[in-house]
């Protein structure tokens, strides 16, 4: 495998943190745009095989488009892969994960997950999980009636959002989504409508960091005081990234591991 590395140091970026927040580094491997199926369901075996061999990983992140497209079948090889992930697992649906019409609708879909992790992962798309004193916030962005490349936030989930963090003025967030909020040249690929996201990102300044898939490329820049990670495809060159975030002293780190 090789390793790309990239360091980030933040310090005029996220300014005088809150000192109240006891955090310290927090270290995970975000993996997306999988497309399982099963002519590669070997190849994720032996990934997470690589995966578990790291001693000091936090979680793993599953960052959506993890099926080649919604099927009961590509669901049950993610599903049994999962249960060999030695780590706490964390799985965010991307647009081809899931279909009402193919009987995969996000309420089954997160069901299989949760039970396949052994009742230790929520069985809603939108959750919140802490690590190392840090808040992760899960947002989903997929649609289940109809499938397309675009992802789009809906009024109903930007409220959970803002509820989220008006609770959670303190704490520094970090969000894990599989739709950007960045602008990219792809119109295909754009997300819908992020104008009313940005909006109530704007007013709450502790979330420091969002880390995305998607686009299948390799993208980290800063925009509006909020450090955007989007990590390319593993289905194109077994990709996946390890991020290390350490706000207490202004450090952000990834490896981009590829074949």
């Amino acid at each position: 495998m090789k390793l790309r590395f990239k360091v980030c140091l933040i310090i005029l970026l996220f300014g005088v943190l809150n000192l109240g927040v006891l955090a310290s580094e927090v270290k995970f491997i975000f993996l997306t745009d999988i497309g399982l199926q099963k002519n590669n369901a070997y190849k994720l075996q032996e990934t997470i095989k690589e995966l578990n061999s790291y001693k000091d990983v936090d979680f793993i992140v599953f960052g959506g488009d993890n099926l080649q497209k919604a099927s009961i079948e590509n669901l049950n090889y993610f599903t049994h892969l999962l249960r060999k992930v030695n780590k706490k697992t964390v799985v965010l649906l991307g647009n081809s994960d899931v279909l009402s019409s193919s009987g995969i609708n996000k309420d089954y879909y997160m069901k299989r997950v949760k039970r396949a992790l052994w009742w230790r992962h929520s069985n809603k798309p939108n959750f919140t999980f802490k690590s190392k004193g840090y808040l992760f916030v899960v947002m989903d962005g997929s649609k289940q009636y109809f499938q397309s490349s675009n992802g789009y936030y809906p009024k109903s989930e930007l409220m959970w959002l803002e509820k989220t963090l008006e609770k959670n003025k303190k704490k520094d967030v970090i969000i894990l989504q599989h739709f950007p909020l960045l602008e990219t040249e792809s119109k295909w690929l754009e997300t819908a409508k992020t104008e009313e996201y940005k909006e109530i990102l704007n007013k709450y300044k502790n979330v420091k960091v969002i880390v995305s898939g998607h686009y299948g490329e390799d993208i980290e820049l800063t925009q509006d005081g909020i450090y955007h990670i989007v990590t390319q495809k593993y289905s194109e060159n077994g990709a996946y990234k390890i991020i290390e975030i350490d706000l207490v002293n202004d450090y952000i780190g990834t490896y981009l591991v590829v074949e």
